[in-house]
């Protein structure tokens, strides 16, 4: 399947390979790259040898291409950017911040809430990022 993900800001491709790649900041002020396993549900990830990151951690993510952060303002800890299946259909996805926090989220046009990961139930209502204020 060719899937697409793309920063929700300047719609850059941050997934060759395989990989979504952010570039991230720890609270401690390392910054690196992570990289992301493309498959929904898939927690593979690849962090930077230089980047310490402690479990339950929580981490700014950015778009590797144009630096804007891709925390949401809703929610407690989570990141977003956007997914382009092979027949051209975008969808937000919602990853946790949290270091060891499995748990995404991937939103449609027709505000269809598909969940992934051991920790999505802990965030019962993954909506609060369909509103605007």
């Amino acid at each position: 399947m060719n899937v697409k993900y793309l920063c929700p800001f300047c719609r850059s491709e941050i997934n060759p390979n395989q990989n979504i790649i952010l570039s991230t900041k720890t609270k401690h002020n390392h910054v690196g790259l992570v990289l992301l396993h493309e498959e929904m549900g898939n927690y593979s990830v690849i962090v930077s040898p230089s980047l310490k990151i402690e479990m339950g951690e929580v981490v700014e993510f950015f778009c590797p291409v144009c630096h804007e952060s891709l925390n949401t303002e809703k929610g407690e800890h989570f990141a977003t950017y956007i997914r382009v299946d092979d027949k051209n259909k975008e969808s937000n996805i919602i990853i946790s911040r949290k270091h060891g926090e499995e748990c995404t989220y991937k939103i449609d046009e027709t505000k269809k809430v598909e969940s992934y990961g051991e920790y999505a139930k802990k965030y019962r209502n993954p909506e609060w990022f369909l509103f605007k204020e």
